[in-house]
């Protein structure tokens, strides 16, 4: 069975759209097929008590694609058997991609939102959307506008 690790900033109990969306999925999955690696916030370990799949709390609000996120993440992979990663938007935590396949993940899946598209429109910004692009096995979207403007941004697939 695979055991998928999801590695995100968006995750409740911090209030939004994308926060709601990577909860839903989690809870969707059979619990012991799940683990969440997400930032900390109040009253995290009153939600997380509540869920039916373990959640590692990074220290801070945020997490970036920085040597210590890795590296928290590399060793939640392994402790945890995980063998996917889900990443609860894909940048910039999507960088992360080739470090975590090297530490064992067979298969990286990226989520998009809105935010991405704001990448895709920047040129430094569009070359990391499409490094975390190339890196991962999937990249998601919610609708064909963001389909659209992500496509501009992403290497072209062999098809």
């Amino acid at each position: 069975m695979t055991k998928v690790l999801v590695l995100t900033n968006d995750f409740p109990p911090r209030p939004g759209g994308i926060q709601f969306f990577v909860h839903a999925l989690a809870m969707r999955l059979p619990p012991e097929s799940v683990t969440v690696y997400a930032p900390a916030w109040a009253g995290a370990e009153k939600f997380d008590a509540e869920l039916p799949f373990p959640v590692v709390r990074h220290p801070t609000s945020l997490m970036l694609p920085v040597p210590s996120v890795a590296r928290r993440a590399e060793r939640i992979l392994t402790a945890e058997g995980c063998d996917a990663v889900l990443f609860g938007a894909a940048a910039p935590l999507g960088l992360l991609a080739p470090r975590l396949r090297r530490a064992g993940a067979e298969r990286l899946i990226a989520l998009t939102h809105g935010h991405e598209v704001g990448w895709a429109a920047l040129p430094g910004a569009r070359a990391t959307l499409r490094r975390i692009g190339d890196s991962v096995d999937t990249v998601t979207y919610l609708g064909e506008y963001t389909r659209v403007r992500l496509a501009r941004a992403l290497s072209p697939r062999p098809g």
